[in-house]
Formats: C-alpha cells, sequence, structure tokens
C-alpha cells in the first residue's frame, strides 16, 4: 500500500457510493459499490485473506477514486454503468450487455405490464430497477391476478384464453371502456411506486362508497381487492428478506466461516468444496434427490445434479433413497469434495455412510432441520455449534440450497405427471399424441394457448383431435 492510497483511506466518508480500483497506468481494473465507502474500501487493504482473484487485484492497485451517490440503488445503477463503460479486467460480471430489470407500463390506448432491461423515453413508466429479480416476477405474476391488465401486444377480434380465466378483461372486444381500464393502470402504478398505503386508501373509499349506494358486489370486490394488496406486500417483504438472508455471508469472508467450521468438525482439511443431497417425495411418489455444491462459500450452480430415484417408487424410504444418490454420485470416485453434507438426522447419516465409506474417505456430516443439529460419523450424540456461528449458517445455506433444488425438480415431474394425465382425459388423445404435443409445446401453458392450427401441425394430430383440445381448455381454469 502506498502513500496515496494510505491518505485517502483515512478521509473516506461513510457513505454510499462507487469506487474505481486503478493500476500504475491510471487503468480502471476494478469498479465496486458499497453502502458505507469507508468500511469496504479499507477491507481490502487492511485484511490478507482474500481468495487470489481479490489478492492478484489488490496488488496491482496503485491508485483508487471515490463516487458518492444518496443512496444504495443509486450505487448499484452507477457500478453497472461504469462496468460496462470500462469493462474492468477484474469484474467478472455486468460485461454482457445485461442491465437490472425494470417493470414497464406501456404508453398505449390500454396499456400492458412488462419486463424491460433497456428503458427508453418512449411516454412509457418505468419501476425499478429490480436487483432481487425472483422476487419482482412472482410479484408481477401476483399482481397481474389482482389488477388483470392485458398481455397480449395485438388486438384479437375474440377474446383469448386469459379472458376466460380471469386474467385480462378483454379490452381488445371492449368488454372494458378506457376509463375503466386506466383506473386499474393507477392502481398498479401506484402499488408499483411503493404508495400501498395511498392505493388501499383508494380502494377503500370505492369500497364505503358503493356500500352506500347499496351496491354490495362491488363493495365486495373492492373489499378482496383490499385484502390481496395487503398480501402482495406482505409477500414482497417475505421475498426481499429470503433474498438478503440468502446474502448474510458475504463471499469476502467465506475464508472465516470455512475456517471456523474445520474447527467445529475437526476436519483436516478445509471444506472449500461442500456437497449436500436431499430427497424430495410426496408419500412416495416422483421422488427425487438433489446435490448441491458449494465452492468457497458460494454456490456452483454448474455442477449441481439431480437424480429421480428408482429404488423407491411408490414407497416412501428416504434411507434407501440416500443410498442410491450416493451411490450414484461417487460410484466412480471422481471430483471428490472436502466434505459431504446429508439433510436430516443420524439414521439418513449413517445409511448414507453405509455407500460411501467403502467407496472414499471424504467426511461426511448430518444436518437435522428442526434444532440445526450436527451429526458426525461415529458419534450418536449431536456436536454443537453456536446458532450464530458463521460456520453453521454456511451448513444452512447449502442444506436449503439442496431443499431448493430438489423441490423445484419435485414440482417439475408432478407438473409433467398431471399434465399428461390431462391430456389422457381428451377424447381422441392416446399416448402417442400425448407425446408429440409434450415434445411439441414443451409446457401446459403453450398447449393451452395453442391454436387449432398449431394444434394440428403436431405430427399424428387431426382437425379433430385439435378441435378437442383446444376445446378443452377453454371449459377448464387450470390443472
Amino acid at each position: 500500500m502506498n502513500e496515496v492510497i494510505e491518505e485517502k483511506l483515512k478521509n473516506l466518508p461513510e457513505s454510499p457510493g462507487v469506487y474505481l480500483m486503478k493500476n500504475f497506468e491510471g487503468k480502471i481494473i476494478y469498479v465496486g459499490k458499497s453502502i458505507n465507502l469507508k468500511s469496504r474500501v479499507s477491507q481490502y487493504f487492511h485484511h490478507s485473506d482474500h481468495p487470489p482473484k481479490t489478492k492478484a487485484m489488490v496488488n496491482s492497485v496503485e491508485d483508487f477514486d471515490i463516487i458518492n451517490v444518496n443512496t444504495e440503488v443509486e450505487a448499484l445503477m452507477l457500478e453497472c454503468n461504469l462496468i460496462k463503460k470500462y469493462r474492468p479486467r477484474y469484474n467478472v460480471s455486468l460485461k454482457d450487455d445485461k442491465m437490472y430489470p425494470y417493470v414497464k407500463l406501456t404508453a398505449e390506448k390500454f396499456p400492458r405490464l412488462c419486463i424491460t432491461r433497456r428503458p427508453v423515453e418512449d411516454g412509457s413508466r418505468y419501476f425499478g430497477p429490480y436487483t432481487n429479480v425472483g422476487a419482482m416476477q412472482q410479484s408481477l405474476k401476483l399482481l397481474r391476478k389482482i389488477f388483470p391488465l392485458r398481455t397480449c401486444k395485438h388486438f384479437h377480434k375474440r377474446p383469448c384464453l386469459e379472458y376466460h380465466i380471469k386474467r385480462c378483461l378483454a379490452p381488445c372486444v371492449k368488454a372494458i371502456d378506457v376509463d375503466n381500464y386506466n383506473d386499474l393502470v393507477q392502481s398498479v402504478a401506484l402499488f408499483l411506486d411503493g404508495q400501498t398505503q395511498e392505493l388501499e386508501n383508494q380502494l377503500s373509499k370505492k369500497m364505503y362508497d358503493a356500500a352506500e349506494k347499496l351496491d354490495f358486489e362491488t363493495a365486495a370486490y373492492f373489499r378482496n381487492l383490499i385484502t390481496s394488496v395487503k398480501k402482495l406486500s406482505e409477500m414482497q417483504i417475505i421475498l426481499n428478506s429470503k433474498a438478503e438472508m440468502l446474502e448474510e455471508i458475504p463471499t469476502e469472508n467465506y475464508l472465516e466461516s470455512i475456517d471456523e467450521l474445520q474447527k467445529c468438525l475437526n476436519l483436516k482439511i478445509a471444506p472449500h468444496r461442500m456437497e449436500c443431497f436431499d430427497i424430495s417425495h410426496i408419500q412416495g411418489a416422483e421422488t427425487v434427490a438433489s446435490m448441491v455444491v458449494f465452492q468457497d462459500g458460494s454456490p456452483d450452480k454448474s455442477s449441481y445434479r439431480r437424480f429421480k430415484i428408482r429404488s423407491t417408487e411408490g414407497k416412501p424410504d428416504d434411507f434407501l433413497s440416500m443410498q442410491e444418490v450416493t451411490s450414484r454420485r461417487y460410484g466412480k470416485c471422481e471430483n471428490l469434495p472436502d466434505l459431504i453434507v446429508i439433510d436430516g438426522g443420524i439414521g439418513q447419516l449413517n445409511s448414507a455412510l453405509e455407500i460411501i465409506r467403502p467407496l472414499c474417505d471424504v467426511p461426511v456430516i448430518g444436518l437435522a432441520k428442526q434444532f440445526e443439529l450436527v451429526f458426525i460419523e461415529g458419534q450418536s450424540d449431536p456436536i454443537e455449534i453456536p446458532k450464530d456461528s458463521s460456520a453453521l449458517k454456511l451448513l444452512q445455506r447449502i442444506r436449503d440450497e439442496a431443499h431448493r433444488f430438489a423441490i423445484t425438480y419435485h414440482r417439475l415431474l408432478r407438473r409433467k405427471r398431471n399434465l399428461q394425465s390431462v391430456l389422457n382425459s381428451i377424447d381422441q388423445i392416446g399416448s402417442k399424441r400425448r407425446n408429440n404435443l409434450l415434445a411439441h409445446f414443451k409446457t401446459i401453458d403453450k398447449i393451452k394457448t395453442a391454436t387449432i392450427e398449431e394444434l394440428q401441425s403436431v405430427p399424428s394430430m387431426n382437425l379433430a383431435a385439435a378441435q378437442n383440445v383446444y376445446n378443452y381448455f377453454r371449459t377448464v381454469d387450470e390443472i
């Protein structure tokens, strides 16, 4: 650390902003953001336990600049734009022209809600940016159910499926006038702008006005709308809280978590690479297993694997399922981890050890969710890891990620099975046509929204069969 850096560190503000690291040529090699510039920038030069890439970057820094902003969101957007402008060597993300998404209310006679990553001056209203994309998508999905704005880009001569399943008010056939539609648009804008209390006040006034006129059906509609808005607001808080929990252990501090975990478990080798397994099923049906991988405290999603369990189909047996998945994973003893984590208690751990131990000597532990107890090989009693320790939080993160990944796969298979069952109930749709429809459209939503001509174009389908499928999905709301 040279004198220039040392002097600048003394005068750093404790406020949000962006910092730009420069090499001896004055070239920007890294751009970062922080809610507290003094704390964040000082960490680079006052700590030595950085990952190799960070160490290489710090060793190349001869100077740095900062840009103060008012909020963390402003810092986020400025960081994004600067990375795209300078394309620094040590920034691995945001170089592919990817932007944080916005929700867009289009500037049309009957506006649409959509997602865009490139806001332009086209008269539309933009809300965002959203850094938690998953939360944004889930909230938007629910918002469309509460306020059914149109989703199609072009009007059709007759209402589409969205109208029949009550997801659109069909302005295309003038089923709603411009004024009433704009009332919905204004409600959506208030919600997206964070003015949920103002929205609730407006809806409450409409509810009381309708009640005074003895229009109880309309009053009940606004009452239900208020309830839905409150629930959606609560869900946004939950989704954002979950995102914060996933980021509870910063990547920069992974060495501290790993060192602590090594000491707690008395491991010979620090667990830089960990693999965790979880089983998911409903009463033995569609039993699946997941394997997630954490490398240096962060998910390595390219190494994730999912398994469809064959040995226990129709009869729930988590022990046997765990033995099957560990046998399939470690049968060839390739690319072994430093630690194997089993989602479960002593029973799941011992059943996995029966398979793993003859194949390799990687340490294996079990993490029981009810009381966050950690079981190790050769001990019937669990060991105690402090609830607030970064070591336990790291184990919880990988266990929860394994559970999420397993549940997602299980739901996918269950949905596919339900889809097959539904298609089987349609007249003139046998196994051949069912399989061809699934292969062609991939999802139930695409089959539901397909035209008769599109259905008829699928191999083995004819006009009568296509008409049956088309009519079926216009007489049921959903599967």
